[in-house]
């Protein structure tokens, strides 16, 4: 897997508990975010179990050259398709009986955008407001739909983007991984081409920086490491009243120095 990946999160500026998570494997071209909710500490358990769950089963079935396919996953979605849904699906089962289980942890959930990539294509899958963004020839574009009350009034046509990204209604999800016994994962599959940067975050992100200046940083960064933590940066300057976790894999044909040593040091390679 020469595909070069890094990411970090950062509880920002406010916050005293970081309820983010983020799990990396460069071997399997795995990448994963989650944003936690709850009380007590419940959002880093809901956020903490999501990612360790998506990690175990890819491993599982991803690991040492396999491509393990699970039962009953519908056959319209593409292999890693079905994959990405089942481990997240997997995922919300274990969250939600958690809840069930503990009286502390009941109503907990998190939000979660993953990717399973290689030099040739990249599947996303997603639940709630975590997003997965592109940058190709210095455009960025986002490659995930929130679920959120906001993003279902843009659909409708009753407020444009621009207002939903000003709304106080933002953290209104319609969806999220943990709430309920079963949930629905939105995922897409989409070509990579030579010097596609993809990044996924949380929204402590993307409700501090405006996507024009994502798509600056992540067009002028020399490393992966140095995006990560230049967006991080900013949204801490900006106030940093959300936890805050950013991820970006960047296609290996355009690489520019620094990157392979980065990953190196992240993943001992």
């Amino acid at each position: 897997m020469n595909l070069e990946i890094v990411g970090k999160t950062d509880p920002g500026k406010v916050r005293e508990r970081n309820e983010d998570s983020i799990a990396l494997a460069a071997d399997i071209g795995l990448l994963v975010v989650a944003d936690g909710m709850g009380g007590h500490n419940s959002g880093e358990v809901a956020s903490g179990l999501a990612v360790e769950t998506v990690m175990t089963f890819a491993k599982d079935f991803l690991g040492n050259g396999r491509n393990a396919l699970p039962e009953g996953a519908d056959p319209a979605l593409s292999a890693r398709a079905r994959q990405l849904q089942h481990f997240i699906q997997k995922a919300n089962t274990v969250i939600f009986e958690k809840s069930q289980a503990f009286k502390k942890d009941h109503g907990m959930g998190t939000t979660i955008v993953a990717a399973i990539a290689d030099e040739r294509s990249i599947t996303v899958a997603h639940v709630g407001d975590s997003r997965l963004y592109l940058l190709r020839n210095g455009r960025l574009e986002r490659l995930t739909e929130d679920h959120s009350l906001v993003q279902d009034q843009v659909r409708h046509g009753l407020i444009t983007q621009e207002q939903a990204e000003k709304s106080n209604l933002q953290n209104i999800l319609t969806r999220a991984l943990g709430t309920e016994a079963a949930v629905k994962v939105d995922t897409a599959d989409h070509p990579v081409l030579p010097g596609d940067v993809f990044m996924l975050c949380s929204d402590g992100l993307t409700k501090m920086v405006t996507e024009d200046d994502m798509a600056k940083v992540l067009a002028s960064s020399a490393t992966g490491l140095e995006a990560v933590e230049t967006l991080i940066g900013m949204a801490n300057a900006a106030g940093g009243v959300d936890n805050v976790t950013v991820a970006v894999a960047k296609s290996p044909a355009a690489a520019k120095s620094g990157w392979r040593s980065v990953v190196s040091r992240f993943f001992g390679g």
